[in-house]
């Protein structure tokens, strides 16, 4: 029995593993996807034609013209592709004043996207079911004549989240707690409904993207209008007993009569860091001051220039948002050791001018191991690696539902 059971494990695998080469690559050949997973022929052959029976693959010949063709004698090559007709979803992100939904078919193929802006933190739950059930709706019914059936929905936010992917805990984004955005999709559309943290979201991205670098521990840090975090440990995504957790932003930085944070509280990391953190030194107000609720990316863009032009406050700014990095992760690497790091967002126009203060500050590490050479990568556009994570995740989540190498 242990011997079939693992025989079993190991075909779950190997066909999830063909999937996801199917996915990344669209249409492939076998040949191909023995060359991207390493499997044999043979395996490949057995598992993609159980897939095609079942409905889940299609297969094509492709008769070109071609020199490779010529040399085959004219055999057509067979190419395989997911069938986008088994279900779609629909991926959600929620920022601040923001919605931004995708329509995607079980290939990951983007078929509509949709946006609505909205006065995020005046906005009640009624209205954020309203606009959470009109992008859906709006997007469905770009399908035209013949739809394919809604699978599954996520939604990527910026707050904390349930442990149980169901509830948006808090977030900067609104006055509001604990809103069932889970229930609220759920009830409208009886289909499975997951939300998560977008930081969570933007480290699956990162995997997803790029194994090699972004492996079994690393993390993934948000640098923008808040400061978060997606960490990775042993190949797993952590999160806490009860919530999303990995709320890196609001460790403390300063202990007494610190800034102003936009959760309330004084001294986090978020209130030298976040964009409003920078705006409010550049601008010369007391640290003690409420966060304003948005800043035009613009206006971040023109201070990042001036940072970098010449001395001055606004460099000054950046450099503190550096030591307090570094102080953090100097306090979170002493619990876990050094791992590679991504920030990610708007924040890494500046990045140049934080790295050096974020070295200099790993080079004391509590637990003596050597931190200030760990590797840091950039990567400005926060959004879409949410927008992949969310998407990649709930696909795979819908294998799992349908059963896909069982």
């Amino acid at each position: 029995m242990p011997a079939l059971v693992r025989t079993d494990d190991v075909r779950r695998q190997n066909t999830r593993l063909i999937i996801q080469v199917l996915r990344r690559y669209g249409c492939v050949s076998r040949t191909e996807i023995v060359e991207h997973t390493g499997l044999s022929p043979a395996t490949v052959s057995t598992i993609t034609s159980t897939l095609i029976t079942d409905g889940l693959l299609l297969s094509r010949s492709e008769l070109g013209h071609s020199q490779e063709a010529v040399n085959r004698r004219g055999r057509p090559r067979v190419t395989l592709s997911l069938n986008p007709q088994i279900g779609c979803i629909v991926v959600i992100v929620l920022s601040i004043n923001k919605l931004t939904a995708w329509l995607q078919d079980y290939s990951g193929q983007v078929l509509a996207k949709a946006e609505e802006h909205f006065e995020s933190r005046a906005a009640s739950t009624e209205d954020f079911e309203h606009y959470l059930l009109r992008a859906v709706t709006r997007l469905m019914s770009q399908q035209g004549a013949n739809p394919i059936p809604l699978r599954y929905i996520s939604v990527g936010v910026q707050g904390v989240v349930d442990a149980g992917g169901q509830t948006m805990l808090w977030s900067p984004m609104t006055m509001l707690l604990n809103l069932p955005l889970g229930a609220m999709l759920h009830k409208a559309f009886n289909v499975p409904v997951w939300v998560a943290n977008d930081c969570n979201m933007a480290a699956e991205a990162l995997h997803w993207q790029d194994s090699q670098r972004f492996g079994d521990d690393f993390a993934a840090i948000l640098l923008g209008s808040g400061i978060g975090m997606g960490l990775v440990l042993k190949g797993r995504r952590f999160i806490g007993r009860q919530s999303s957790a990995a709320e890196f932003g609001h460790m403390v930085h300063v202990i007494k009569e610190g800034a102003l944070c936009r959760c309330g509280q004084y001294g986090c990391v978020e209130a030298y860091v976040g964009d409003y953190a920078i705006w409010r030194r550049v601008s010369g107000l007391p640290e003690t001051s409420p966060p304003v609720s948005e800043i035009d990316p613009v206006a971040m863009i023109e201070l990042a220039r001036r940072a970098h032009e010449q001395e001055g406050i606004e460099r000054e700014a950046y450099r503190e948002a550096g030591r307090a990095l570094g102080n953090a992760l100097r306090s979170l690497f002493a619990l876990i050791d050094p791992i590679t790091l991504a920030f990610i967002g708007g924040g890494v126009r500046a990045f140049d001018l934080m790295e050096p203060e974020i070295r200099n500050a790993l080079r004391h590490n509590g637990n003596m191991l050597e931190a200030s050479d760990v590797n840091l990568y950039c990567y400005e556009d926060s959004q879409a690696l949410i927008h992949l994570g969310c998407a990649m995740t709930t696909l795979q989540t819908l294998d799992r539902t349908l059963g896909v190498g069982e």
